[in-house]
């Protein structure tokens, strides 16, 4: 009995292993075999792959004491992602809101890099991936706990120090990684350094890379400098726009002061106030940067503003800085994270929400206030500037809220036919943004047609076309989405997400078709619309005057003034200072979208003509992204800043509400403790909800309850998502197999028979089947197999020989093969050993084989030399050739003797005598006189001349 329970835990566990998502999520990352198959490629990167960054994670405790915070015991996830390499060739169908499994082709851990932001590629081939470290996703410190251990605390305090996998392994936050996208080798690129004084903590921004000087630029928070690094790491120079930068426009400048280094060991550090983690003043602190037409385009925090420098030919940054563009603010603090443009010179901004420093890691920046907008150039000036759309298109950012859920990441990438695979020859067909909870709607419509495409809890990517912008506040049902880890997201993570990066080339093709009559076609430019770029456009004369009973409309094309004015010609903007139309902007004043405004208007934060905050009465705009503020709300935070205040101000301090962790909470016979919010009592400690079992048994890391009732503790493998290809008749399910539709619960388990149709939740009850047995043997009692005539009379035992004992290989330590590089994985034959791989060749995904790498096939190698054979004849009929070292002889069990070629061991049910010496076997029953057949037996049959000689293994 007890044998039995034990093979059912067995059975039972397997199924536990099999990952749980829906059968509708599975079918719709189904694709046929031919999109199905995987392309050669020449790397760990590949053209048109995405590189995306985002937080590693931070798992809560599972089981903590009653009256302990949980979040005190809460640390970073070092095995968690932090960089992925996504592959976006084939969606397996049209756009349709659905979750699709992209593979996730290279991942680097936290462990290896820390938490980084900025991702940009190079143009090698394949292209080369350079990230850098971030505090976007917060500056959590830990200290020494008594007894030993760390203790993840909120203020500064005595021996405080970053927490382990927030930077690199000799990083910093300063740190640089470069990813080989031949090998996928990790190793540390540059150190960000400003006249010898390393990045103390505010750690860097956007990074962008600069084909033609081969530059690679980066911005760094804690000094406002733009560093120019070379492809081999060095320090070039830097950009100041606190000085050159306005000083071009005739601005005061606004020089770094150089503060002391920021201390975590001071109590003056407060993890959970950005603004004591040393940013530099909003004047000059630059996030999102990008190079296009011999120009740095790089976004300044004060007042969501856009500005461009020109470069050199060898990437020396010029003294012509320009104000782009002022963007108009969000519902909260943000900053322009990411710039890009597309081909035809029009440009993407995307929004981070300002950190928090969630003390949780929960949210960890504000939620739902990430936009993603685009302006295009739509004239140009007498003088060669180019002009701007005044209000910006936006994109609609996931479901949730107003679709405002960008994380700051955004990209562009190819366009794709009817079948989902990518078009090369729309270079510019497609725009990737990150963000959180993209696939959550609180509408039931929404919701139900969501669910049927997958999981609705998704922290990843989202792709839809790039002419598909907001309108009529219309979501986002033309898209993809993609999500980033390898479980769904907790419904209260915000700001996990990090930047995206996408290299492509263009090539001729066809145009990308969606083929659905429903899908409209790209929306064709009106037609007084000029065209993009830097075109003259004709002039058309005076605008006709609208009737005046109708107030004139600005188009997004158009220039406009005040309320109430025409718009102004082609290539003409309007200038504030004379309230009329003209052809240039004169000296000092300053061209900011379409809009000639003078120095002072776009220095002061509110007010003043050129802002960029429209708040109304009784709403306060709080810098530096002018976002606007009811002004009861309003207060000077600990630095002496103006912030906005979430509840309401108490004796004019900011006082968030605060609740207790579990106010309910009762202490007696039945609930001896009280747990925090999220945890409930277990055997006189707290448990993770999500990990107690109905039999109120507290599941450890690394496993889940189970199950039916989910009454046991089961182990759970990672989600991977892909493209499957399955036989007909079946469909893929969670862990990449493919099982009869038939077999699958509403949880996405295959199981080993139909389910119930009245209980699909589960399996069946499974019981343990018989232990099959060959032909001629019977199942014995002990669930062996034995020869039929060796049955003894009672039918419960075997013959007169015990049973051959079976061999046990100890377990060894599996060796930990990444740290030691890209290039090692476990001995097949020893598990505790690394073994190299050949020459052109890397670790695979699993890191558990070798796969080969590069456009070539690998070398070949030399065949291996085999170790000399040993006559083991010699040393008796009981002695067999060692299978792992043919050089050496091993000792049979007792009861078995060697067979005819001395390969392995066999049972001699009549003695010792009946096998003979080398070169007899025991004829072709057992039983009979042994017969001699020769000195080279191949066979377990009589040889005859002209008979094939067969394999002498089959005696056994």
């Amino acid at each position: 009995m007890a044998g039995e329970r034990a093979k059912l835990e067995t059975i039972l566990g397997r199924l536990r292993r099999t990952l749980r998502i829906g059968l509708a999520a599975a079918a719709l990352t189904a694709a046929t075999c031919g999109a199905a198959a995987q392309g050669a490629r020449p790397g760990v990167t590949a053209i048109g792959d995405a590189a995306v960054t985002g937080f590693s994670g931070a798992p809560a405790p599972d089981r903590i004491a009653p009256g302990e915070d949980a979040a005190a015991q809460t640390f970073i996830d070092r095995d968690g992602p932090s960089l992925r390499i996504v592959d976006l060739r084939r969606m397996g169908g049209p756009p349709e809101a659905q979750l699709v499994g992209a593979p996730k082709i290279f991942t680097v851990r936290a462990a290896r890099i820390g938490q980084v932001f900025g991702v940009a590629f190079d143009d090698s081939n394949p292209p080369n991936v350079y990230v850098a470290a971030s505090s976007a996703y917060g500056l959590p410190i830990v200290a020494p706990k008594s007894g030993g251990g760390l203790i993840h605390i909120r203020l500064g305090a005595a021996g405080a120090v970053f927490m382990p996998g927030l930077w690199g392994p000799n990083g910093g936050p300063g740190a640089i990684w470069r990813l080989d996208g031949a090998t996928g080798e990790v190793r540390l690129f540059a150190m960000v350094a400003t006249d010898g004084r390393a990045n103390s903590g505010a750690a860097l921004g956007g990074l962008a890379f600069d084909s033609a000087s081969k530059m690679l630029f980066v911005a760094d928070r804690e000094t406002g400098l733009i560093h120019r690094i070379s492809g081999a790491g060095a320090d070039l120079g830097t950009y100041d726009h606190g000085v050159t930068g306005r000083a071009a426009l005739g601005l005061a400048p606004a020089p770094w002061r150089a503060p002391p280094p920021l201390d975590v060991a001071k109590s003056a550090f407060d993890s959970a106030q950005p603004a004591t983690w040393g940013y530099a003043g909003p004047q000059r602190l630059i996030f999102g940067l990008a190079v296009h037409d011999r120009r740095l385009y790089y976004a300044v925090v004060d007042g969501l503003q856009v500005w461009s420098v020109g470069l050199g030919p060898d990437g020396a940054f010029g003294s012509d800085a320009r104000l782009e563009i002022a963007a108009p603010p969000s519902n909260g603090p943000t900053e322009i994270s990411k710039i890009a443009f597309d081909a035809e010179g029009r440009i993407y901004l995307a929004e981070r929400a300002a950190p928090t420093g969630a003390f949780d890691f929960e949210a960890l920046a504000q939620p739902a206030i990430g936009r993603v907008l685009r302006y295009a150039i739509v004239g140009q000036t007498a003088d060669g500037q180019r002009i701007w759309q005044q209000t910006p298109d936006a994109y609609a950012i996931g479901f949730p809220e107003i679709f405002r859920n960008g994380n700051g990441g955004v990209a562009i990438g190819y366009g794709y036919l009817e079948t989902g695979a990518a078009n090369r020859g729309s270079c510019d067909g497609f725009l990737w943004t990150t963000g959180e909870q993209l696939r959550v709607s609180a509408d039931a419509k929404i919701a139900a047609r969501l669910a049927r495409g997958g999981e609705s809890h998704i922290d990843g990517l989202q792709g839809n076309p790039l002419w598909r912008i907001l309108r009529d506040r219309e979501p986002p049902f033309v898209s993809y989405f993609i999500s980033y880890a390898d479980n769904f997201a907790d419904p209260s993570t915000r700001g996990h997400m990090g930047d995206i990066d996408i290299r492509r080339l263009c090539e001729p093709g066809p145009a990308p078709s969606f083929g659905r009559p429903d899908l409209p076609p790209p929306r064709p430019l009106p037609p007084d619309m000029p065209p993009p770029k830097h075109r003259p456009v004709p002039p058309q004369g005076k605008p006709p005057t609208p009737p005046s009973n109708t107030p004139p409309v600005c188009k997004p094309w158009q220039i406009c003034g005040p309320p109430g004015t025409p718009p102004c010609p082609p290539n003409q903007i309007w200038r504030r200072d004379t309230n009329s139309c003209a052809p240039t902007c004169p000296r000092p004043n300053v061209l900011i979208a379409g809009q000639c405004c003078p120095p002072p208007g776009i220095a002061t934060p509110a007010g003043a003509a050129c802002s960029n905050s429209s708040c109304p009465s009784g709403q306060t705009a709080i810098g530096p992204s002018n976002f606007c503020c009811p002004s009861g709300q309003v207060y000077a935070n600990a630095a002496g800043q103006t912030a906005c205040c979430a509840g309401a101000l108490v004796n004019g301090q900011c006082s968030p509400p605060t609740t207790p962790s579990n106010p309910n909470c009762q202490t007696g016979v039945n609930n001896p403790v009280c747990c925090p919010s999220g945890y409930v009592p277990s055997t006189n400690a707290c448990c993770l909800a999500s990990q107690l079992t109905s039999t109120g048994v507290c599941c450890p890391a690394g496993r889940k309850p189970t199950g039916p009732n989910k009454a046991q503790c089961g182990f759970l493998i990672p989600i991977r998502l892909g493209p499957f290809c399955c036989a007909a008749g079946k469909i893929p399910v969670g862990d990449g197999s493919c099982c009869l539709p038939g077999n699958v619960t509403t949880s996405g388990v295959c199981c080993p028979s139909p389910v119930d149709p009245a209980n699909r939740a589960q399996c069946r009850s499974v019981s343990v089947p018989p232990r099959p047995c060959a032909a001629g043997y019977r199942l014995m009692p002990d669930q062996s197999c034995c020869l039929e005539r060796s049955v003894r009379r009672n039918g419960k035992s075997c013959g007169n020989a015990p049973p051959l004992p079976v061999p046990v290989i100890p377990r060894r330590r599996h060796a930990d093969c990444s740290t030691r590089g890209p290039h090692y994985i476990p001995s097949p034959r020893d598990p505790s050993r690394c073994l190299r791989c050949p020459r052109g060749k890397v670790a695979n995904d699993k890191g558990d084989a070798c796969v080969a790498v590069g456009g070539h096939p690998p070398p070949r190698l030399a065949p291996p030399r085999h170790p000399p054979r040993v006559n083991c004849a010699r040393l008796g009929p009981r002695f067999i050739r060692n299978p792992d070292d043919p050089s050496t002889c091993m000792r049979c069990p007792p009861g078995a003797f060697a067979n005819a070629n001395r390969s392995g061991c066999v049972r001699a049910p009549y003695g010792p005598g009946f096998i003979g010496p080398p070169g007899y076997y025991p004829g072709p029953r057992w039983g009979g006189p042994p017969r001699r057949w020769g000195p080279y037996p191949r066979r377990p049959y009589p040889w005859r001349p002209g008979a094939p000689y067969g394999n002498p293994g089959l005696m056994r």
